[in-house]
């Protein structure tokens, strides 16, 4: 299948965000106000929320049009920016700060040059290339000597020390994954998805700006932009309940999905609290939900027509709650960011030359270029991407009113996304 792409020229921005799409979140009751509701794609360009003004394409999702192929809407408002700061396994609180605790200056070599070093080869045409830029050559891609100094396996807190990883498997990883698990080399060791559901959280539906309340707009997408409905450092736990969003039996499956603005790597589950309860990670933590198989769908322009089924990969040792099923996420990173990110993994669709080619130093990485690695926020992938999934709803659950909880633990950063949407069962 042929996917047609929009090659629209935007700034490259890296700081990562991602929703609930289906059903609809609590997290996108603002998308019935300006700028939100009088935004489309195109025209419209794809925004970054950093100061809290001017987020109207902040959060975009796929909106079937046959007439405009890779259209998106705003209809989930800034629902991709409630989530939890500065959250590190081993800990009991998240400090609302942090996103990249000890790590986040590294830089890689391949064979041993810098991108700019490797921007002269070309030019000279050494041949030097780079086959996969996903997953290349073991041993070819490594770290900077010169980039290494403070940097390591750090944590917000100092009972971190006794707290092991439990993601140490290169194929669960999705960045750095051939550094040795643990070694001074691992610096993503004590990020939240190294022990899936283990990290502490401000709030089980995230916050929004992904701040403690009264913190203020921080850096790297820690920001919000203000409404009648909702504003910075608002708990998402406390968000008025919507009318169901969809209704499902209970012992049968369900259809659900999230979009992403920017990677993180990482990981996610979904899980259930009864809607009169309060919405805690203990309550959530009481019903996780599996996976009707070991397949998922990457949909484009919310278009069950325009859809790639495949093999997901999961985990259910080491999680928390204990045997609950984890879900690492499908969207590799983007070519282009190797340098700072290291391996990751090979993309689950069939990405072009064009896509590929985007590790050369100073190509272009133009929004569209790729279908199913990098990030939408400017960057090679367009936000009409929704990760679906099936998920089998519990036969003993009792009929009424619940919350869906979907919640991203990240591998590049320290935070963790959350959305939450109203759903019956019957």
């Amino acid at each position: 299948m042929k996917f047609s792409l929009v090659m629209a020229a935007l700034p490259s921005l890296v700081a990562g965000h991602g929703a609930l799409s289906t059903p609809r979140p609590r997290q996108a009751l603002d998308s019935v106000l300006p700028p939100w509701s009088n935004w489309s794609y195109p025209p419209d360009k794809i925004a970054f929320c950093e100061s809290g003004h001017g987020c109207g394409g902040a959060c975009p999702v796929g909106a079937k049009n046959p007439a405009t192929p890779d259209a998106a809407n705003a209809s989930n408002g800034l629902a991709c920016y409630w989530f939890s700061n500065g959250c590190t396994i081993g800990c009991d609180d998240c400090d609302g700060t942090h996103n990249h605790f000890g790590h986040g200056d590294q830089r890689f070599l391949y064979k041993g040059l810098t991108p700019a070093q490797l921007n002269i080869k070309n030019h000279n045409s050494s041949n030097v290339t780079m086959a996969n830029p996903w997953v290349p050559e073991p041993g070819s891609m490594t770290l900077d000597p010169s980039t290494t100094k403070g940097l390591g396996a750090k944590s917000m807190c100092p009972q971190s020390a006794r707290t092991n990883a439990t993601i140490c498997a290169a194929h669960l990883r999705t960045l750095n994954t051939e550094a040795a698990c643990g070694s001074a080399e691992d610096f993503y060791y004590f990020s939240p998805w190294r022990a899936p559901g283990a990290a502490p959280v401000i709030d089980a539906c995230g916050t929004a700006g992904g701040r403690h309340p009264g913190q203020g707009i921080g850096p790297a997408g820690a920001s919000f932009e203000n409404s009648s409905l909702a504003k910075q450092g608002d708990r998402g736990s406390l968000l008025p309940a919507m009318a169901p969003q969809a209704t499902w039996k209970a012992g049968g499956a369900a259809e659900v999905g999230w979009t992403l603005m920017a990677h993180h790597g990482g990981g996610y589950a979904y899980r259930l609290c009864p809607a009169d309860q309060p919405l805690t990670e203990a309550c959530f933590r009481r019903t996780p939900l599996d996976f009707v198989d070991g397949t998922g769908v990457l949909r484009w322009d919310g278009d069950s027509s325009k859809q790639l089924v495949y093999n997901a990969t999961r985990v259910s040792t080491g999680t928390v709650p204990a045997g609950s099923t984890w879900a690492r996420s499908p969207i590799a990173r983007a070519p282009s960011f190797w340098q700072r990110e290291g391996p990751s993994f090979e993309p689950v669709c069939e990405e072009s030359q064009a896509c590929k080619d985007t590790w050369r130093p100073g190509s272009p990485a133009p929004a569209g270029v790729c279908k199913c690695t990098g990030h939408s926020n400017g960057g090679p992938l367009l936000p009409s991407l929704e990760v679906v999934d099936t998920l089998r709803i519990p036969a003993a659950l009792a009929p009424g009113h619940y919350v869906l909880q979907w919640r991203w633990d990240c591998e590049e950063t320290d935070q963790i996304w959350a959305s939450c949407a109203d759903v019956a069962i019957e």
